[in-house]
């Protein structure tokens, strides 16, 4: 038998779960860069890499590149894109409904 009893607040005890599971989910990406392959596993649900340059690079080209934009396209062969993750991930949380999910690739 334990002589010891230890009383938990449940709301406290759910509030830092939450804050816990909010830092987890809100991971600091400053100054952290991706590859396609890291981008598209992390914000496109793995879609292909021809899709996300169909879908949303090319679609989306005048927002995404720029001064203002997350990203830097490659330019030539053997080179890889730049891809600015914290702004990347900020810009496909806001526009994730302009995105055709379910668009097939052209055949």
């Amino acid at each position: 038998m334990n002589p010891f009893k230890i009383e938990v607040d449940q709301d406290a005890l759910n509030e830092i779960i939450q804050w816990h599971i909010n830092e987890v989910l809100d991971e600091d990406l400053s100054g952290i860069t991706w590859s396609l392959d890291e981008f598209r596993k992390k914000c496109c649900g793995n879609k292909s890499r021809a899709w996300v340059a169909l879908y949303i690079f090319s679609r989306f080209d005048g927002e995404i590149t720029g001064p203002d934009g997350w990203l830097i396209r490659a330019n030539g062969r053997g080179q890889q894109n730049i891809i600015f993750a914290k702004a990347a991930k900020e810009w496909m949380e806001e526009n994730r409904q302009r995105i055709d999910w379910r668009a097939k690739l052209p055949r």
